[in-house]
C-alpha cells in the first residue's frame, strides 16, 4: 500500500495558510455521526496522524510547529484525538521504520495509523526486569520461528499485536537476540493478565524484525521513546480512546464517544505545610 497514494496537499510553509486548510478539511471530515474507525481512517489518510513521519510512513515530512498546528486544530475542532495510544506510535513504530522491511511496512502501518491494530512490547521474560536477559528461546529454520515460552505484555490488555523479544542464537547478554512481529490472535498463543505464553508457536520468516540475532537494535530504538509521550502532547483538549479491535471503540461514533469521555482525574496536590 503507498501511505503517501491519496495524501491531500498541505500549505505546510505556511502555518495560517495551513490553519486555514485544516479547518477546511475538519469541516467536511468532523461531524458527530462518524465512526471513530471512519474518523481515524481520514486521518491518517490526510497524513494528520503523524505529520512529522516521512510521507512515505504515512506523515507528511512537515515540522515540529506544524504537529503543533494539528493538535490545536482539532483540539479546538473539539474532536477525538488520533488513535496514538498504546505504544504503536510512539514506541513501536520507530523501530518499524529504521530496521522493517517495505512488505512489512505495508502489512505494519495502515493498521497502525488508523488504529485498527493496538501494539505493545514483549521484550521482558516472566520474572525478569532486563531484557537482555532473555531466555525465552526461538527455533529458525527454512519456513518457519517456531517459539515456546512466557513473555510480559507491556501495553494495554487490548492489544492486538507486538514486538516479541526472543533468543536466536548461543550467546548470552545483548547479543544472539531477534525481535519479531507478531499477530497476538495466531493460533498457540493464550494470555493470562499481563503473561502471554507461546506454545510451539510457529512464526513466517518475514515476521523477523531486522537482522536475526540483532534485535538489540531494534530494542536500543524503542527503549528511549517509552520515556516520550506523543499522546501526552495530543491529548490536550481532545478526547481520547483506546485504539485496536478488541477496545470496542471502532464501530461506535464519534459523538457517543465525546458524550461518555470522562477525563482522568488529575493528581492529588499535597498542600500541607512543611
Amino acid at each position: 500500500m503507498d501511505l503517501a497514494a491519496q495524501r491531500p496537499w498541505w500549505p505546510l510553509g505556511d502555518l495560517d495558510q495551513f490553519g486555514e486548510a485544516l479547518q477546511y478539511w475538519l469541516s467536511k471530515r468532523w461531524h458527530p455521526d462518524v465512526t471513530v474507525a471512519q474518523w481515524w481512517d481520514d486521518l491518517a489518510s490526510a497524513g494528520l496522524t503523524v505529520p512529522t513521519w516521512q510521507r512515505a510512513h504515512g506523515g507528511l515530512g512537515a515540522t515540529t510547529p506544524v504537529q503543533q498546528a494539528v493538535e490545536d486544530g482539532l483540539a479546538a475542532a473539539g474532536t477525538v484525538a488520533p488513535p496514538v495510544d498504546a505504544l504503536g506510535i510512539r514506541v513501536v513504530g520507530p523501530a518499524l521504520r529504521q530496521y522493517a522491511t517495505a512488505d512489512q511496512l505495508a502489512a505494519t502501518l495502515p493498521g497502525l495509523l488508523n488504529g485498527q491494530h493496538a501494539w505493545g512490547v514483549l521484550l521482558h521474560d516472566v520474572g525478569s526486569d532486563d531484557p537482555a536477559a532473555t531466555a525465552v528461546r526461538c527455533k529458525v529454520d527454512w519456513k518457519y520461528i517456531s517459539v515456546d515460552g512466557a513473555k510480559v505484555l507491556t501495553g494495554p490488555a487490548t492489544c492486538t499485536h507486538a514486538v516479541t523479544l526472543v533468543r536466536s542464537g548461543d550467546d548470552n547478554g545483548r547479543r544472539g537476540l531477534s525481535c519479531l512481529l507478531i499477530d497476538l490472535a495466531t493460533p498457540g498463543i493464550t494470555r493470562d493478565g499481563d503473561t502471554v505464553h507461546f506454545s510451539d508457536v510457529q512464526f513466517p520468516l518475514d515476521a523477523l524484525l531486522g537482522r536475526q540475532n540483532d534485535g538489540w537494535s531494534s530494542v536500543k530504538v524503542m527503549l528511549p521513546y517509552f520515556e516520550r509521550s506523543l499522546a501526552g502532547r495530543i491529548r490536550r483538549g481532545v478526547v481520547h480512546c483506546d485504539p485496536g479491535t478488541l477496545a470496542g471503540n471502532l464501530e461506535r461514533t464519534v459523538g457517543d464517544v465525546i458524550a461518555s469521555y470522562r477525563p482522568p482525574e488529575p493528581p492529588a496536590v499535597d498542600r500541607r505545610q512543611r
